[in-house]
């Protein structure tokens, strides 16, 4: 693993907590330049540290009122079946995180829908279809306790 500096650490810690700062306000929180700033933050980039900075929508201000955790068992785990449900996983757009997991299940979805109307008819269409699924159970999320991508560094 490469190694990173204070100010790299700093750095990082700056841009994960607003994705839309500017690079002169970071490099005035790290307490460098902008230019020498900008320099590290294009070889975090390159070097793969930062993987993409993103806005968050608001999902309920857009329509978008509930959410659905679906526990996934597959018929089998041969890769041919992982493959195809991992491609038909990723063309669902209201299926924000897949996760393959041990356990019980073999995948956790976390969906975003308008209401349960919604998620019954997405049922119904597409993941009922979804290929290799041998058993399916829902939860719908009452409460969004704690909902972050930072990273404790």
């Amino acid at each position: 693993m490469q190694t990173l500096d204070n100010i790299d650490m700093a750095i990082l810690r700056v841009m994960q907590s607003d994705g839309a700062i500017s690079v002169s306000e970071i490099a005035e929180r790290v307490g460098m330049t902008q230019s020498p700033c900008s320099r590290r933050i294009a070889r975090l980039q390159r070097d793969g540290f930062l993987l993409d900075r993103r806005t968050v929508l608001n999902a309920k201000k857009l329509g978008f009122n509930s959410m659905v955790i679906v526990r996934i068992k597959l018929h089998n785990h041969e890769k041919k079946t992982l493959d195809a449900f991992r491609t038909a996983v990723r063309a669902v757009p209201e299926i924000q995180i897949a996760l393959l997991v041990l356990g019980d299940f073999d995948f956790y979805l976390r969906l975003v829908v308008r209401d349960i109307e919604h998620y019954q008819h997405l049922l119904q269409s597409r993941l009922v279809d979804l290929p290799g699924v041998r058993e399916m159970q829902s939860s719908v999320i009452l409460e969004v306790v704690k909902d972050t991508s930072q990273l404790p560094i």
